[in-house]
């Protein structure tokens, strides 16, 4: 492990900006996009907040401040592709507060939970954007959002509405959320479905109204996908089955069961948001989910599945260190880099924004003392629209 002088003594010099008033140039680090690509000695020029150019031979404007990156790696902030934030509790048993009766609640909004300073520990190691889910107890619970972990509601909520969340199987059959009678069509995986199906195709002759019937108008529309929590195969084929019957875009959470449907999976092109594979001792979550092993992101690449990571959490472990398991247990380290920036992205819908070092993209970065993919490796500084909202 290592540290650069000249980052030190440009972070030592207070080294934060105003939002989108200042030039940043990132120097001299090894640039990785997040996108496969490489690129040593390079040059991160950031105006306005967004990423103006990368590249080794770029003209730094002479107001620019500069941020030394030489021997550090260079990557996008990254992802976790599904977080409980905002909702309270402990590691892995967050849940939000009651919004109504009953297992379908498509008007729910995670964007609602939002809050500055969501996760101020993940920031610090890298992490600069979530996913926020809805109620994993509800057979259909709204729409979720992408927020970053630093900026006020105008500058972190990239996209209140990315997805409408659903579950099968043990989240929401086995709990009944607080204050909510649970009907008995809810008690059985058939009553899921039938409960599931009937508020599609009510949806579908347009006969609910409001936010409902605009986030699940969307839906049908192909606009944003269904986030399906399946850990059983069979709850992930009926997922499938589901998608297929009312062609929706899919998305399976969680999926402690996908190595055993993997060809089914990437055959369908069905992206796959991982995690977290290894829980602890006091975390909570459905006893499916102890399923998962640390090789099944491996599996999932391997067969040729997309695949993003998460921690499935309020607090606890960074997806950081989900990117460090998989990697241990069969992973490429450049996919487990993609899984959690580039991929991560592109599964979340913000892959025009997030995930990448590009001209473009919002100005979201992390410079590491190392490869990022490693336990020894720790955040430099953490960039945020541009900002150094972290420095050690």
């Amino acid at each position: 492990m290592f540290r650069h002088p000249a980052l030190a003594i440009a972070v030592a010099a207070g080294f934060a900006f105003p939002a989108g008033a200042q030039t940043l140039a990132i120097v001299g680090g090894e640039v990785h996009t997040g996108a496969g690509e490489v690129l040593p000695g390079a040059t991160v020029l950031v105006e306005g907040g967004r990423i103006a150019a990368v590249g080794a031979d770029l003209e730094v404007p002479a107001d620019a401040e500069i941020l030394s990156a030489e021997g550090m790696v260079v990557t996008p902030g990254f992802l976790d592709a599904h977080t409980l934030l905002g909702a309270g509790g402990g590691s892995g048993d967050e849940t939000p507060p009651a919004l109504g009766e009953g297992p379908v609640l498509p008007a729910a909004r995670a964007a609602d939970r939002f809050q500055e300073d969501l996760a101020p520990l993940w920031l610090r190691s890298g992490v600069t954007a979530a996913y926020l889910a809805p109620d994993p107890r509800l057979v259909l619970g709204g729409t979720g959002a992408v927020v970053k972990l630093a900026g006020s509601r105008e500058t972190a909520v990239v996209d209140e509405e990315v997805a409408v969340a659903a579950s099968f199987g043990e989240s929401a059959v086995g709990d009944r959320p607080p204050g909510r009678d649970a009907p008995t069509t809810r008690t059985t995986r058939q009553g899921m479905i039938y409960e599931l199906r009937n508020t599609l195709i009510a949806a579908g002759e347009d006969s609910i109204e409001g936010a409902a019937g605009r986030a699940l108008g969307r839906l049908l529309a192909g606009e944003i996908p269904l986030r399906m929590l399946a850990n059983k195969p069979d709850d992930i084929e009926t997922a499938l089955r589901v998608a297929g019957e009312f062609d929706l875009r899919l998305v399976v959470d969680q999926a402690a069961g996908a190595p055993a449907v993997a060809d089914r999976l990437a055959e369908a092109g069905i992206p796959v948001v991982v995690g977290p594979m290894v829980l602890g001792i006091g975390d909570g979550g459905p006893m499916e989910l102890r399923g998962h092993t640390p090789e099944a992101a491996a599996i999932l690449h391997d067969a040729g599945v997309r695949i993003a990571l998460s921690t499935f959490a309020g607090r606890g472990r960074s997806v950081w260190m989900e990117a460090v398991l998989a990697a241990a247990h069969g992973l490429p380290r450049d996919a487990a880099l993609a899984a959690v920036t580039s991929d991560a992205a592109d599964i979340l819908g913000v892959g025009d924004r997030l995930g990448r070092v590009a001209s473009g993209f919002d100005a979201d970065l992390v410079v590491w003392d190392g490869h990022p993919v490693s336990t020894w490796t720790k955040t430099a500084a953490v960039i945020v629209d541009g900002r150094v909202v972290f420095r050690r």
